[in-house]
């Protein structure tokens, strides 16, 4: 009876880390879908002609906010969604407004 309890509460322990971590796991997927709304759906080719507005190429935009030249590229053609740190870095570098 007593190893019974014990399983029992094991099983019980199991299944309250397991929903714990559910609930984080859905907490953070929200948090980013959050942040990915407030992106516009054409941010790359606002990046872009940004960019070639204030007559950068997209190395000395990289350089300007300390990243690679490829994360430049990949956001203007829409491959990646930047973090909210790059989207910040890269509105001030190119004083984007939204």
């Amino acid at each position: 009876m007593l190893e019974e309890e014990q399983r029992k509460h094991r099983e019980a322990s199991v299944a309250r880390r397991i929903s714990v971590r559910t609930a984080r796991i859905y907490d953070e997927m929200e948090r980013v879908l959050e942040e990915e709304a407030e992106i516009p759906e054409d941010f790359g080719r606002l990046v872009k002609s940004a960019r070639e507005r204030l007559g950068l190429k997209q190395a000395e935009l990289a350089r300007r906010i300390n990243e690679k030249q490829s994360v430049i590229r990949k956001i203007e053609t829409g491959e990646i969604i930047p973090t909210r740190e790059l989207l910040e870095k890269l509105k001030r570098a190119l004083d984007l407004h939204f």
